[in-house]
């Protein structure tokens, strides 16, 4: 991630230079410095949350991401062989850069008590404006 001077000289560079995009020039405007950092904190970074299982009896084996606009999902992004048990939780970053905040998740747990293991699924949820993610068992 950008550390916090850097992306405070590239806010003041973008408030006062222009910018060429596809053969066009731009001029940057904001109302202060303090907006153009703070969107470089949210979008085409690397994002990081808290994962928490909540549920009493199932495991949470895999966990993936994918811009909302994208079909195609990432990797599990628990790691291989990384299990949040019940009770549980884990960091986990979104590394793909993406010019987006809002993901489409999908966490799959396994088996519990008289349940099979099973997939949830959630859509255009905006993982800039979260610390923390949490899975509660009905």
């Amino acid at each position: 991630m950008l550390n916090h001077s850097v992306r405070k000289m590239l806010a003041v560079a973008l408030v006062s230079v222009p910018v060429i995009w596809f053969g066009g020039t731009y001029t940057a405007q904001a109302q202060d410095a303090q907006d153009i950092e703070f969107k470089l904190a949210q979008v085409g970074e690397d994002i990081e949350f808290t994962l928490i299982n909540n549920f009493e009896s199932r495991s949470l084996t895999h966990f993936y991401v994918s811009p909302s606009e994208s079909e195609d999902w990432g990797p599990d992004i628990l790691g291989e062989g990384v299990v949040v048990e019940p009770g549980d939780f884990t960091t986990v970053t979104i590394y793909d850069g993406a010019l987006t905040c809002n993901y489409d998740l999908k966490a799959t747990f396994g088996p519990g008590e008289d349940v099979g293991a099973g997939d949830i699924y959630q859509t255009n949820i905006n993982v800039c404006e979260m610390s923390s993610y949490t899975y509660f068992e009905n």
